[in-house]
């Protein structure tokens, strides 16, 4: 897997943006319960969009009950290409991403996360990447953020199975910053089937099992202590996910049982 340091937009941007920013690009942001930390992620989106009059959109895609959708619709009545989709439960950050899908009308798209451990300005400052790849992936591991240790530890040993039982040669394919020309992204999409925080290697596995080509490229990262992420239960949930996902697309598939695939289904694909 090749991977580039790309420097913030500030220094790699002129004063007239290059062509690639004026195709149609959508911006998706799963949010479960996030009205605390969406605002400042969407007040510089909608800086940047507005001030360089860009035909893009924004949709948040929203599970929960606070106020997240409130903070939401009052961006989309200044801006009107920010939208949301909402669901009242928690479907997994897959399933939130696949709601919004099927809304996108741009010609690539853009996954961001709600917490802001990622400037906008890492996300815009590597968009010309897109141009010669299918996906580029902005690696928290490659650069030396304040992830803690154990949340460190956790996921690099988790990405060596990943790596083993899947092929993969991607650092962090659990980023919630990537970049995607939509055609490729819907087909691969299409062809997911967890609705958890699992759907990312489900998604660039499928891309990469097309002939598709990701970058992997290099981002400042910054660790939030309000995060919702807890490091044992996702590698834990993750880990049966992997688990199926190897069986699945083995040639022992054949001989699961049909009540163990609905066990799965059922009680631990969203997890």
């Amino acid at each position: 897997m090749q991977v580039t340091q790309v420097g913030k937009y500030s220094d790699q941007i002129s004063s007239e943006l290059s062509e690639i920013y004026y195709r149609r690009f959508t911006i998706i942001i799963p949010a479960y319960n996030e009205e605390k930390r969406i605002k400042p992620v969407l007040k510089d989106i909608v800086k940047f969009v507005s001030e360089n009059s860009l035909p893009w959109e924004v949709i948040v895609s929203i599970d929960g009950n606070d106020g997240t959708a409130d903070i939401v619709k009052t961006f989309s009545e200044t801006y009107p290409f920010v939208s949301y989709t909402k669901s009242s439960g928690r479907g997994g950050k897959g399933s939130a991403i696949i709601r919004a899908s099927s809304f996108a009308k741009g010609d690539f798209v853009i996954l961001m996360d709600a917490d802001n451990s990622m400037e906008f300005s890492e996300v815009v400052g590597r968009i010309p990447l897109i141009q010669d790849y299918v996906a580029v992936i902005l690696s928290r591991y490659h650069d030396k953020g304040d992830i803690p240790l154990m949340r460190r530890f956790l996921s690099r040993g988790f990405n060596i199975l990943v790596r083993t039982f899947t092929g993969l040669e991607i650092g962090d394919t659990q980023s919630g910053y990537k970049i995607f020309r939509k055609g490729e992204f819907l087909s691969a999409l299409g062809k997911v089937g967890a609705t958890n925080t699992f759907y990312d290697i489900s998604l660039l596995y499928h891309i990469h099992s097309s002939g598709g080509q990701i970058m992997e490229t290099k981002a400042h990262y910054t660790h939030d202590e309000g995060s919702k992420f807890h490091p044992l239960g996702e590698v834990i949930g993750q880990g049966i996910s992997l688990f199926a996902f190897a069986i699945r697309h083995s040639r022992f598939y054949h001989l699961v049982p049909s009540w163990m695939i609905s066990l799965y289904v059922r009680k631990f694909r969203w997890i």
